[in-house]
């Protein structure tokens, strides 16, 4: 790669974020803080705990907070701890509902196999008419779901208290119990 003349935006300088060190902020100013902003906000009215753990006395340390804006840096800080924190639950979220549709083409499939295997002449009429009756239901709820999400409507599923599919089986079954 050419080396290439440094241009102005190469001696900007890094913006100071609030919870940074100040400029002119003495390190023991600036630890002390440290330790007010690690404290959760409940817990930041005790300057006693921060002058003893930054070695100073509790009066040098609401000077100093007063001086240095602490609760304000401190409070910046929470909100980026915030921010954070809410995107990485969103991209957890995400990837679960990733691994729960996997799953559930999966489990999809499964059955799929498993009615394939269905011998008709050993169903009773009761089991029949319980399965066409599930398979209509879920094919109408499909597409009243998809026709409203087409059309931009707010889709809320609402779901059995009991899981349709433990349903089945114990239907399908009922000597099998609730295991899958």
């Amino acid at each position: 790669m050419a080396e290439r003349w440094p241009i102005e935006a190469d001696y900007d300088l890094q913006e100071t974020r609030p919870w940074d060190r100040q400029s002119d902020e003495p390190a023991i100013t600036y630890e002390a803080f440290r330790l007010y902003r690690d404290l959760t906000p409940s817990q930041r009215t005790n300057m006693s705990a921060v002058a003893d753990g930054a070695g100073m006395t509790e009066r040098a340390c609401l000077l100093a907070a007063t001086e240095w804006h602490w609760r304000e840096r401190a409070e910046a800080w929470d909100d980026l701890c915030h921010r954070i924190d809410d995107a990485e639950r969103l991209d957890a979220i995400r990837q679960m509902h990733a691994v729960h549709r996997r799953a559930g083409r999966g489990a999809l499939t499964k059955a799929v196999q498993a009615l394939q295997l269905l011998k008709p002449e050993a169903m009773t009429p009761a089991h029949i008419a319980r399965l066409l009756e599930l398979g209509a239901r879920l094919e109408r709820s499909t597409l009243i779901v998809s026709v409203e999400e087409l059309q931009g409507f707010d889709v809320e599923v609402v779901e059995d208290e009991d899981d349709p599919w433990e349903r089945i089986a114990r239907e399908l079954d009922p000597a099998a119990g609730t295991d899958l």
